[in-house]
């Protein structure tokens, strides 16, 4: 019976590009992370030591496998992103779209109103802050008003002039003994 020879070194080598072709580094040690879990029944510990990753880290890839299949060995990278989204941003956009009235000439968007469309279209309510930062995700402008604060008539118009000595955003500071100009 002949014996297996031994491999050499540019054959390693050639299997190391194929690994590397076929998945990045970090790819293939979530496979491995997950063949070894499933495969040879590893305990999450003794994975961790031979990967070089944290425990939890073990236990996070092996859930995710559970839950979202290859997906989660080969769609994930790095963890940054927007991984709790109520839409994608094709979906973002198309209802943006969809919403014309709600936005002046400007491009200045109406956020309560926006607020309310957007909690009609997905069926749950969500806090002003996420129309502002969809929103600026689009590149849109949100309507900044002041008037509810103070209403609207005659009263809190002299309040305004009174306050900002009729500069916007502006106050006047009194001075003793001199007239304001």
């Amino acid at each position: 019976m002949r014996q297996a020879s031994a491999f050499t070194s540019q054959r390693v080598a050639e299997l190391d590009q194929i690994v590397l072709s076929k998945w990045t580094p970090e790819v293939f040690n979530r496979f491995q992370c997950v063949w070894l879990s499933f495969v040879l029944d590893m305990p999450a510990p003794e994975i961790a030591t031979a990967l070089g990753l944290n425990v939890s880290t073990v236990r996070r890839i092996r859930t995710e496998f559970l839950r979202d299949g290859s997906k989660a060995i080969v769609g994930k990278g790095n963890r940054g992103g927007r991984r709790n989204q109520h839409m994608s941003f094709e979906e973002e956009a198309e209802f943006l779209r969809d919403h014309p009235e709600l936005f002046t000439r400007s491009g200045a968007g109406d956020v309560k109103s926006l607020k309310d469309a957007f909690e009609a279209r997905i069926g749950k309510a969500v806090h002003k802050t996420t129309i502002y930062r969809l929103l600026e995700r689009h590149g849109k402008q949100r309507m900044v008003s002041t008037a509810h604060k103070l209403g609207s008539g005659p009263a809190a118009s002299a309040h305004r002039k009174r306050s900002t000595g009729g500069i916007p955003g502006g106050h006047v500071r009194k001075r003793k003994g001199r007239k304001a100009r």
